[in-house]
C-alpha cells in the first residue's frame, strides 16, 4: 500500500465503532491503543452512614460509588452536576453536599430530592463538612478564593463568612466539640478554627503541602501531605507528628469508615488505597491507571513509527508509543502552583504545553525538559502552536481570541483576531495561516496571521474541538457532540465521516478536550470518557 493510500480509502468509507467495542466497518481497524480507567483524577472521599465509599472527580464531573472490597466503581451523580472536589454526608438523613470548584457551585441533595444550589458564582468552593450532629454545614474556598463560610443547609439564611485570607483551608472536618480541623495548603499547617468566633490556632506546622485532614475521634488527626506524599498522624493535644505511610504519588484526600479503616485518594494515579493506621500497610482498592485524564495530543513520526505526546491533566505530560501503546512520563523541570497539562504540541525541538485551569502556556525544550518560556494570566487557553519565528499562537477560549505570545518573560502578547466563538483546536493551514475550530459556532475557520482575516472552511459541525492536518493536507476534526471524526477537504470544505459512535463526549467543562493527531500511519484520538487512546488504521 502506498504511503497515503489508507487516507484516500478513508475518504470514501464511513466507520462505526460503538463504545462497547463493536466490529468496525470492513477494511479498517479501530482499536484501543491505551486502556482507560474509571476516574478522571480522584479527589474527595467520604463514607455515608451505611459505610459506602464515595469518590469525587472534577474533570470527570462525577461522584462515584466505590466497592472497597472489589474495587468496582460506579457513577452516583453524573455530569454536569456531579463535578466535585469534595463531598460530605449529613449523619441524620444522608443528605449529601459537594463542591463544584470550577463551576463555583455548592450543591446539596436530600435522598430522593432534587439537586439544589446553596452557593453560586463562587469559583474555588473546595472543602466541605457537616457538624457531627448534622445541624451545621461549612464550606471553604481555595485556589480561586480563600475563605471559610457557614451555609444554611435549607437555603433559608444567606451564607455567613467566618474567615478570609486563611492560607488555603482545604479538606477539613469537625470534631465532636464543633471545632474545625483542617490543613492550610499554602502555609504547611494544621489548624483548629472556632466557627463561632473565627479564632484560629496552629496545631502543627512544617508540612510540605497538606491537602486534607480527617479525625479518628480518638485524639488524633490524619493529614494527607501531598508535598511529602505521606499520611501523617498528629496528636491534637501536643501537635506531635508521626508518618503513618508513604505513597508513590500525590495524595488528595482521606476518609475513615465506621470501623476506623482509613482510605486515601491518589489523584495522579486514579487510585484509592486502604491504609492500616497501626502498621502502615497499604492495600490497593482501586488500582493505579495508566492514564489519568487524557486531553489534547500531538505526535512526531520517525522511520514509520509514531510517538504521541499527551496532555494527561492530572498525570502530567505522557509519552505514548504509537506501535505498542507503552506509556512513559515526560519529566518537566517546572515548578507551578498546579501543572495540569490540558494540551501538548510537539515539534522536533520543543513542546508547547497548555495548562488551561491555571491559565499558563509553557515552551519546553524536548531534549532536556528546560522551560524556555512561560506565559501566565491567560483566560482558558485551549491549544497552542509554535510559529516559525518562535512566537506562540494560542486559542484563548475565555476571550474568544487568537493570541500571539512572544518574548521569554511572558508579558508580550497580542490579539491577532477577536470575536471567535469558543476557539478550541489549532492546526497549520499553510504558511502564514491557521485553522481554528470554533466549538460553539460549529465551524472550522481559516485565519490569515498577518491580516487577521477569517474565512470559513466548514460549518454545521457539532462541537468541533481537536483538529489536525494530515500529510496529504486533509483536515481532520473531532466533533465531540456527534462522537465522530470528520475529514474536511481543505479546498472545497467537503466533509466525510471517518469514524462515528466513538467513546467521546463525556460532557463539557474544565479539563475536558477531545484531541486528534494524524500521521501517515494512523489517526489517534483520546477518549475523555475512558481516559484511553484509540488508534484507527487500515486493515492489511
Amino acid at each position: 500500500m502506498r504511503k497515503y493510500a489508507w487516507i484516500l480509502a478513508l475518504m470514501v468509507a464511513g466507520l462505526s465503532l460503538a463504545a462497547s467495542g463493536k466490529t468496525p466497518a470492513p477494511g479498517y481497524e479501530v482499536r484501543r491503543l491505551v486502556p482507560g480507567s474509571p476516574f478522571h483524577a480522584v479527589h474527595g472521599l467520604r463514607f455515608d452512614k451505611n459505610d459506602t465509599l464515595y469518590a469525587c472527580s472534577v474533570v470527570g464531573q462525577t461522584i462515584y460509588k466505590v466497592d472497597v472490597k472489589t474495587g468496582k466503581v460506579t457513577p452516583f451523580i453524573g455530569p454536569p452536576d456531579g463535578q466535585a472536589d469534595d463531598l460530605a454526608f449529613a449523619p441524620d438523613d444522608g443528605t449529601v453536599a459537594w463542591t463544584s470548584i470550577e463551576d463555583g457551585i455548592f450543591h446539596l441533595q436530600t435522598p430522593g430530592g432534587p439537586v439544589r444550589k446553596l452557593m453560586e458564582h463562587q469559583r474555588g468552593v473546595n472543602g466541605v463538612s457537616f457538624s457531627v450532629d448534622g445541624k451545621r454545614l461549612f464550606v471553604s474556598l481555595v485556589f480561586f478564593g480563600d475563605a471559610l463560610y457557614e451555609v444554611d443547609r435549607y437555603g433559608v439564611k444567606p451564607p455567613r463568612k467566618i474567615l478570609e485570607n486563611i492560607g488555603g483551608l482545604n479538606g477539613f472536618e469537625l470534631s465532636k466539640e464543633g471545632m474545625i480541623y483542617g490543613p492550610l495548603w499554602f502555609k504547611g499547617q494544621l489548624v483548629r478554627i472556632n466557627p463561632d468566633t473565627g479564632e484560629m490556632h496552629v496545631v502543627a506546622d512544617g508540612f510540605g503541602t497538606p491537602a486534607a485532614v480527617k479525625l479518628d475521634f480518638k485524639g488524633s488527626a490524619y493529614v494527607a501531605d501531598t508535598g511529602t506524599r505521606e499520611v501523617i498522624r498528629v496528636d491534637l493535644e501536643t501537635g506531635k507528628k508521626k508518618v503513618v505511610a508513604k505513597f508513590p504519588s500525590d495524595l488528595d484526600n482521606l476518609a475513615f469508615d465506621s470501623k476506623g479503616r482509613l482510605y486515601v485518594s491518589l489523584s495522579h494515579l486514579n487510585a484509592i488505597d486502604e491504609v492500616n493506621v497501626s502498621t502502615g500497610e497499604i492495600r490497593e482498592v482501586v488500582k493505579p491507571a495508566i492514564l489519568t485524564s487524557t486531553a489534547g495530543l500531538s505526535l512526531l513520526s520517525e522511520g514509520g513509527h509514531d510517538t504521541l505526546y499527551v496532555g494527561d491533566v492530572f498525570g502530567g505530560v505522557r509519552v505514548v508509543n504509537g506501535d505498542t501503546g507503552a506509556v512513559s512520563d515526560f519529566k518537566v523541570n517546572l515548578v507551578l502552583p498546579a501543572f495540569l497539562p490540558f494540551n501538548v504540541t510537539a515539534t522536533p525541538a520543543h513542546l508547547v504545553v497548555v495548562n488551561q485551569m491555571p491559565g499558563i502556556v509553557n515552551l519546553i525544550d524536548r531534549a532536556n525538559s528546560k522551560v524556555l518560556g512561560e506565559w501566565k494570566g491567560l483566560q482558558w487557553p485551549a491549544d497552542a502552536l509554535e510559529g516559525p519565528d518562535g512566537s506562540i499562537l494560542v486559542s484563548e477560549t475565555g476571550t474568544g481570541s487568537l493570541l500571539r505570545l512572544s518574548g521569554t518573560g511572558g508579558s508580550d502578547r497580542k490579539a491577532i483576531v477577536t470575536g471567535l466563538d469558543t476557539p478550541a483546536g489549532l492546526a497549520w493551514a499553510g504558511p502564514g495561516a491557521i485553522f481554528v475550530s470554533e466549538s460553539h459556532a460549529g465551524r472550522v475557520s481559516r485565519i490569515d496571521l498577518k491580516t487577521g482575516a477569517k474565512s470559513t472552511l466548514a460549518a454545521d459541525l457539532q462541537t468541533p474541538e481537536g483538529i489536525a492536518v494530515a500529510p496529504d493536507g486533509a483536515v481532520y476534526v473531532v466533533e465531540a457532540a456527534a462522537k465522530r471524526v470528520t475529514r474536511i477537504d481543505p479546498k472545497t470544505g467537503a466533509k466525510t465521516t471517518i469514524a462515528d459512535n466513538l467513546h467521546i463526549g463525556l460532557s463539557y467543562g474544565p479539563g475536558l478536550y477531545r484531541g486528534i493527531a494524524v500521521s501517515a500511519n494512523a489517526i489517534y484520538i483520546n477518549s475523555d470518557i475512558e481516559n484511553s487512546i484509540y488508534k484507527i488504521t487500515p486493515r492489511r
